[in-house]
């Protein structure tokens, strides 16, 4: 019922950096068919992060890095607890050992990596996954520990305190002895727009996914209370493990006591805004955004759709006109801001894939830096700050190869040919010819594939977010002290892509 054997390898070279046993044994040859199957699946493009060996046992395996886990099932289990309990344990090791875990990282800190492994599961169940709680646990190796322990002639990151570990955890995503001589809670909500255009900016698909992000170092134990304004708009949510769900659930506000450094607290996603909304009665916490209040806005302006239309909720708007001949393409795209996003447009970067069929391209833009890669047949174009006086413009042009459209016109060639024949064999029969002319007119018009250099776009804005959720108040209780506080907003891509 739960994780029998877990392995730590070096993908790079192959080699076994550590195993843990809680049930069955597995023997280490298990990590070279987990290899093995997962180039194959590489070469198939059907990757997964679970595979089935030799019939009898499960591996589920995740890469970080140049480190990869391995957990090995036989008997029947959750498959994701077992891939949550992989993610959790690389951010735990990432919150001891620093953000790049290496092999020679591990060996180094053997002792207190299998400290962790005895801490976190029970037989095999995850029990103890957060780092707040496993630091009270298991100390971090630092200097004073070494110290220690050289002197002492102690094991590294034992614990030697003669308490009961539940009595060191009243939460196990924090300690009960934190101190600072400052205390700062900083929040950072940071959202992502997906969304599919048509070349005359017309919206496909779209969704706006967020998260909010905290940075905490807050002595004892406070309980912070978090209001949002516009949370009606969140449709899917999940939370840290910290928040209480009922009080979320009764007046959206999220309350919970928070664990300390940076931590995710919540994720969420938008759901789209209908135009019977707008006329239904709004309860007072709602506040109109005016960046979607200016969506509804009809045509006319750069990037608009039609009237009376919702566009996406985009900061920027993308403009490819294309043309491919026998030998020669050309590819223009127009890119701008819209002017309701009060802030500036950063970091734009947007990529061309051309078809293959290309040959050579040259690339020229008149703001921002275009290049061409051979190998991918993608044309790079970044921009990192828009002009104020004019709107900038790439042109791409293309020599394009001819064998492709050589056999295209052969295939069509013998098809007509064949219809021709069937046609007159028809025609000699007699009888219903003129159903039977009408059925070969139908079948005759053919759809013929068009060639397309679909363009995708990354940009960040700083300062401001596209749903309207933002952090009313962050309210700090049962602590005697006053944080000092701050809130930062985010808009970032996600997937843009432009379909020509």
């Amino acid at each position: 019922m739960g994780i029998d054997s877990l392995f730590i390898t070096n993908n790079k070279t192959e080699t076994l950096t550590a195993v843990k046993h809680w049930g069955p044994e597995t023997d280490s040859s298990v990590c070279e068919k987990v290899f093995e199957k997962h180039n194959e699946a590489i070469k198939a493009n059907s990757q997964g992060d679970v595979l089935a060996i030799d019939g009898k046992d499960y591996a589920f395996f995740q890469s970080r890095g140049e480190i990869t886990y391995i957990a090995t099932c036989n008997s029947e289990t959750q498959p994701l607890m077992v891939v949550e309990f992989l993610t959790q344990l690389h951010e735990v090791l990432k919150s001891y050992f620093g953000n790049v875990i290496t092999e020679a990282i591990l060996q180094e800190h053997h002792l207190t990596l299998y400290q962790l492994l005895d801490e976190m599961l029970d037989s095999g169940i995850p029990v103890n996954t957060h780092p707040g709680g496993l630091h009270v646990l298991v100390p971090p190796p630092n200097l004073a520990n070494r110290l220690h322990n050289a002197v002492l002639g102690t094991a590294s990151g034992v614990l030697v305190s003669d308490q009961d570990p539940t009595k060191l955890l009243p939460l196990p995503w924090r300690a009960s002895n934190i101190k600072y001589t400052s205390n700062e809670v900083y929040l950072d909500v940071i959202e992502h727009v997906d969304a599919t255009l048509d070349p005359e900016g017309k919206l496909l698909t779209s969704a706006i996914y967020g998260k909010i992000e905290v940075n905490c170092r807050l002595s004892g134990m406070p309980d912070i209370s978090l209001s949002l304004s516009n949370s009606h708009l969140i449709e899917d949510y999940s939370f840290h493990p910290s928040v209480r769900l009922a009080r979320f659930a009764s007046d959206r506000v999220v309350s919970f006591v928070p664990a300390d450094g940076k931590f995710t607290l919540m994720n969420y996603k938008i759901r789209p805004e209908s135009k019977e909304d707008k006329n239904q009665w709004q309860p007072k916490y709602i506040k109109q955004n005016p960046w979607m209040q200016s969506q509804t806005m009809g045509g006319g302006g750069p990037g608009g759709g039609p009237e009376g239309s919702i566009s996406a909720p985009l900061p920027l708007y993308i403009r490819p006109q294309s043309s491919f001949g026998p030998t020669q393409g050309r590819i223009s795209i127009v890119c701008g801001t819209k002017p309701a996003f009060e802030k500036p447009v950063e970091a734009v970067s947007l990529q061309v894939a051309l078809p293959s069929r290309v040959l050579s391209a040259d690339p020229s833009a008149t703001h921002g830096g275009a290049t061409f890669d051979d190998a991918s047949k993608t044309v790079n174009w970044t921009i990192d700050k828009f002009p104020a006086d004019k709107t900038p413009c790439l042109t791409v042009v293309l020599a394009m190869g001819s064998e492709q459209e050589s056999n295209n016109n052969n295939s069509d060639n013998t098809n007509n040919s064949n219809e021709n024949e069937n046609e007159n064999a028809l025609a000699m029969m007699g009888g219903r010819t003129d159903k039977s002319s009408s059925k070969l007119q139908s079948e005759r018009r053919k759809i013929k594939l068009q060639e397309t250099c679909n363009v995708t776009a990354q940009f960040s804005v700083a300062g401001v977010g596209v749903s309207g959720v933002k952090v009313e108040s962050v309210q700090v209780r049962n602590e005697k002290y006053k944080p000092t506080q701050g809130v930062r907003y985010h808009t970032r891509n996600g997937r843009i892509v432009v379909r020509t």
